[in-house]
């Protein structure tokens, strides 16, 4: 469980940067003692936020340890022009491995509008590997971004994502290159939910999100956790705090971010990790400023 003010001090320097780009998102897989990110950029000559739409692309970076800075490989998916779904750009990125091929879903759009952004995937044999993308996007209704996959007990892929009112749906299927089904509309209707991440737990499930409006937390853009029984119905009545902006380092500083996104959790032998996008220096909470993705380590009872 994640809560906040359960942190240890950030290692400073750790996490990943880049220089002439706004980064942002961030999934994280751990494989053969090597951390594997997957992460968004754009060039710093656009603006911030809404640059991404024409021209964010996915890229990989690797670290041998969370104490230490995600190194940049390479370019993973990036707009591929003509009409196709994700023409213009990739963005959302999220990791999984579904038996022994690696499945990378992210949203693009053919013409950086927001009404026609997407959700779809790629898929490798490897990590570092060559991707093929799906030649359609899964067809669900439009204006759907920010996936998240988990797979349930009974084995089926359950997908999250929000819609353009930042309003929340489950779809279900077999397969990733199955039919995906809604079963849940608007699962979170007392506020607006951004960035969700599901993972199990003993009790069921829980979700890690973004309050964009902060009606759970109290703080606009702060982290919220809801709990489930089945991934499905969420218990939206008794939300948690999960973490705010203040961030302290190892070496005794400390930083108020103004923006804190996208989070996700990966535990190995080390310990459990909170991974999100954070913003600074901007004009507003909104727009300008570096960014960069933040690991911080949870202190666990």
């Amino acid at each position: 469980m994640v809560y906040k003010n359960s942190f240890y001090p950030v290692v400073k320097n750790s996490g990943f940067k880049m220089e002439g780009y706004y980064v942002w998102c961030g999934s994280v897989f751990k494989e053969n003692g090597k951390y594997y990110l997957f992460a968004a950029r754009w060039p710093e000559e656009t603006d911030f936020p809404w640059g991404y739409m024409k021209c964010s692309e996915i890229v990989l970076a690797t670290t041998d340890s969370l104490d230490e800075p995600f190194e940049f490989e390479k370019v993973v998916i990036s707009g591929r022009g003509g009409d196709y779904w994700d023409g213009m750009m990739a963005h959302n990125p999220f990791i999984l491995k579904l038996d022994n091929e690696y499945v990378l879903f992210y949203i693009g759009t053919p013409d950086g509008r927001g009404e026609t952004r997407a959700i779809g995937y790629a898929t490798s044999k490897s990590l570092d590997g060559d991707w093929i993308r799906s030649e359609k996007p899964i067809k669900l209704p439009p204006n759907a971004n920010n996936p998240a996959l988990i797979k349930n007990d009974e084995g089926k892929l359950l997908l999250y994502y929000r819609d353009g009112y930042t309003k929340v749906y489950v779809a279900v299927a077999d397969s990733y290159d199955s039919k995906f089904e809604v079963i849940g509309k608007d699962i979170l209707p007392d506020g607006s939910i951004e960035d969700m991440f599901v993972y199990k737990t003993a009790d069921g499930y829980e979700m890690i999100a973004e309050d964009a409006d902060g009606v759970y937390t109290g703080v606009k853009k702060g982290g919220v956790i809801f709990k489930s029984k089945d991934g499905i119905t969420w218990d939206y009545k008794n939300p948690q705090a999960a973490y705010g902006f203040d961030i302290e380092y190892d070496d005794g500083s400390s930083q108020i971010l103004q923006r804190r996104e996208r989070p996700m959790l990966l535990e190995d032998e080390s310990g459990l990790y909170l991974f999100t996008t954070a913003k600074i220096g901007g004009e507003d909470i909104l727009t300008g400023g570096q960014t960069w993705n933040m690991v911080q380590k949870i202190k666990q009872s």
